[in-house]
């Protein structure tokens, strides 16, 4: 059998692009993009078909992504594939999967965070995951130094083991996990009273009722103090810029 399909049984096997995610709260197409960049699809043919392949050690046939199946149908040895069904099937393998590491996450994530574990746990495997150090960190609320030192891969030097690639994705995903995010989750509803939420100060944020509270009262002395909100645009313009050298700094080349 061939994976190369007409068009018609390609749209009854593909997900809908109106699609809606909101029944898998953890897949988020930062973290898609990020997996993507991270996991090159293998194995190309040419004319835009790839091959399946065997891992080693594995009596199973995958294809592009290491996916075991397209569609419906199981990936068999003499099986290809074009690039838009290999990443429609890696956006439906990653949706079950989200779902299995959904059940390990106690605390609320908002977009960037989530995406950042989604990449971390999606190229760890979900047993690793389960019970890495890394988890228990962001289960407990750990400090943001902690969670630098178990992540960046300048400093947990476990991660030089995986080459180039994985010290790069640990680095991306590390500045993922700590960027601002426009939508805070939180456990208790919060009726904000700025433009930009006091909540967005994620790493100082864990959910708890009296910090909402203490938070809310805050905002409202910062309207009496800012009625114009000049002040907190400039400050969440600063903070909202894209994080660098969480342990993991890229120098720029210099001519000697």
């Amino acid at each position: 059998m061939v994976i190369v399909r007409s068009i018609i049984a390609v749209a009854l096997t593909s997900p809908k692009p109106e699609e809606n995610w909101s029944d898998y709260p953890l897949l988020t197409q930062k973290g898609i993009d990020i997996i993507k960049h991270y996991s090159e699809p293998r194995t190309a043919t040419g004319s835009g078909l790839y091959a399946s392949y065997r891992e080693y050690g594995e009596d199973i046939w995958r294809i592009g992504y290491g996916s075991k199946r397209i569609g419906r149908y199981l990936v068999g040895s003499k099986d290809t594939a074009t690039r838009d069904q290999i990443e429609k099937q890696l956006i439906e393998d990653l949706k079950q999967f989200s779902r299995a590491i959904e059940a390990y996450i106690y605390v609320p994530l908002n977009k960037n965070k989530k995406a950042a574990i989604l990449s971390f746990a999606y190229s760890i495997g979900l047993c690793s995951f389960k019970s890495c150090r890394l988890l228990d960190l962001v289960n407990r609320h750990a400090t943001k130094t902690e969670i630098i030192r178990e992540w960046s891969p300048y400093i947990n030097q476990i991660w030089f083991s995986g080459g180039e690639r994985i010290v790069n994705q640990r680095r991306v995903e590390l500045n993922t996990f700590y960027a601002a995010d426009k939508e805070i989750p939180t456990f208790t509803p919060h009726k904000c009273k700025l433009e930009y939420c006091l909540l967005n100060l994620t790493e100082t944020y864990h959910g708890a009722y009296t910090q909402i509270r203490a938070i809310e009262y805050l905002e409202n002395k910062i309207t009496q103090w800012d009625p114009s909100g000049r002040t907190m645009k400039y400050f969440f313009r600063l903070w909202s810029e894209t994080p660098s050298g969480l342990g993991s700094p890229q120098r720029l080349e210099t001519d000697e």
